[in-house]
């Protein structure tokens, strides 16, 4: 089993990873500013480019899913879907979020409609108004919704395309066939492609968990006045770490699968929670279709602006930080989501992995989000216990707020455990996989490489939240990863084009055989 490890492309990732602690836990305000230079620079020559590149993937995913080509079958036209409809959602939907859904869905409204660190100014809206409510509600769609999700979509359906129906490696490197052919596939771009891939989605996770642990250890001080200690921190990560290394080595059809399905239930039963206990639900209806309004009417705009108008506080820091994230997690989430899209045509594919997260997360955001700008509007400080307490103290706040609290607190927690493990466990599973040589789509790694990855993911992120924390957690990795996700833009660009070739040439084939 050793003799097909892929050395050249775990060694590179992994030795990375670890030199990213070792780094963090010497000189971690040196890890923080290097990596945040490179993130500022990239952010001064290319932000054009990354919004760009956002509108490409949202318009390559509309012409697929309403074009001749949605009709083509993931894996021949004899090909049958491997898991039922609600399954596929399931896993698709919480493979590709974390905890971090369930937390955002409250700092960042709040923190736009407040105007915390200086969203609203470049827009000249007034902090706290009806205008500013839109605002909040509508970017936060914008930035959670039909644009991010466009990265999942192309890269899942390109994959799954080239893979089963082209019968190419499984390797990120083969989307790029119908650009380049098989000299995509050659061993030294194949490698380098996969390398930056596996390290950039293994930074991420290592930054999601420290998110993670940043919200339970916030948790238990706001609610339980118990103070964080890294033994506390330990506990956290080793309990998480167990529970997504249990449902990883049990394979996608067992462990992933049960998780996902529990997770996507308990998404439901929180968010009917909020819709019934979190006031008036009428109020926050009808802010959200205005919101949905306001963000259509200035969509344009959103999608274009470079910072010129929005300033660097919303595009810089939320905007671009955030596709740049995206651009990290998606090549090896697509994988993933290939794998799941077998015996599916590419408009399912695309509807399950595109439409329906996207109109899930503005459902989410609209319940979560509104409640929490009712309660900010009617005196409830959620900004300012942000500002003076770090954006992890929101959800905690708003739930002190409900009935039930006491037992609403634990089990949203619990919802949060479980969503970052069922995000992480099919990331270790690819991440794992992309590092064995000569399998197929599908094919399992074995169970002690995902137990290398899982640990070592585990204990980063610790050790860098126990000793070398930045004012946001992870401060130091957060940065690497956005650094990997402005090198990975120079693929998602030749994506781009490689899959225009393939849209172009099936219709051009298609067109000769109606001739």
């Amino acid at each position: 089993m050793k003799s097909n490890l892929r050395l050249q492309v775990f060694i590179p990732a992994f030795g990375i990873v670890l030199l990213a602690g070792i780094i963090g836990l010497v000189d971690n305000p040196w890890l923080i500013s290097f990596f945040q230079g490179i993130f500022e620079g990239a952010y001064s020559g290319f932000g054009w480019l990354y919004q760009l590149i956002t509108i490409a993937l949202f318009i390559l995913c509309i012409v697929m899913t309403f074009s001749k080509i949605g009709n083509v079958r993931i894996g021949g036209k004899d090909a049958k879907p491997k898991y039922s409809f609600w399954s596929w959602f399931a896993m698709s939907l919480t493979g590709g979020i974390g905890a971090s859904l369930v937390s955002s869905s409250i700092s960042q409204p709040i923190t736009f409609f407040e105007n915390v660190w200086g969203e609203l100014s470049g827009y000249g809206i007034e902090p706290g108004s009806a205008e500013a409510a839109l605002f909040a509600l509508g970017r936060t769609f914008h930035e959670w919704s039909f644009f991010p999700y466009a990265f999942y979509g192309v890269c899942g359906v390109s994959i799954a395309y080239v893979c089963y129906n082209k019968h190419k490696p499984v390797n990120v490197s083969s989307s790029l066939v119908p650009l380049f052919g098989d000299r995509a596939n050659k061993k030294g771009v194949a490698t380098v492609i996969d390398s930056l891939a596996v390290l950039s989605l293994a930074l991420a996770l290592v930054g999601t968990l420290g998110t993670f642990i940043g919200l339970a250890t916030s948790c238990l001080q706001k609610v339980y006045s118990i103070q964080p200690t890294k033994v506390m921190m330990l506990g956290i990560m080793f309990i998480t770490t167990v529970l997504y290394l249990i449902s990883s080595v049990s394979g996608v059809d067992k462990g992933i699968r049960f998780f996902a399905n529990l997770n996507f239930k308990f998404y439901v039963f929180l968010m009917i929670v909020f819709a019934v206990f979190g006031g008036s639900f009428a109020k926050v209806l009808s802010e959200s279709v205005s919101s949905l309004g306001y963000w259509i009417q200035n969509l344009p705009l959103w999608s274009f602006d470079t910072g010129e108008i929005g300033g660097p506080a919303l595009i810089k820091w939320w905007t671009i930080y955030n596709w740049m994230f995206w651009m990290a997690f998606a090549p090896v989430t697509g994988i993933f989501l290939a794998q799941l899209s077998y015996g599916h045509t590419i408009r399912e594919t695309l509807i399950v992995n595109w439409i329906m997260p996207s109109i899930f997360a503005i459902v989410w955001m609209s319940i979560f989000g509104g409640v929490a700008i009712n309660m900010q509007s009617s005196g409830v400080d959620l900004a300012g216990e942000m500002a003076a307490s770090g954006t992890y103290v929101a959800i905690w706040s708003v739930l002190q707020q409900l009935p039930l609290s006491e037992i609403l607190i634990p089990v949203t927690l619990f919802i949060m455990l479980l969503s970052f493990s069922t995000s992480a466990d099919n990331s270790i599973t690819v991440i794992s996989a992309l590092c064995v040589r000569e399998r197929k789509i599908g094919d399992e790694a074995p169970w002690w490489l995902k137990l290398i990855w899982g640990i070592a993911i585990g204990l980063l992120s610790f050790l860098l939240m126990a000793f070398a924390a930045g004012s946001k957690g992870n401060d130091g990795v957060r940065y690497m990863v956005v650094t990997m996700g402005s090198i990975l833009s120079v693929f998602i660009i030749l994506q781009i084009i490689s899959t225009a070739r393939l849209i172009y040439s099936y219709h051009k084939e298609s067109g000769k055989e109606t001739d």
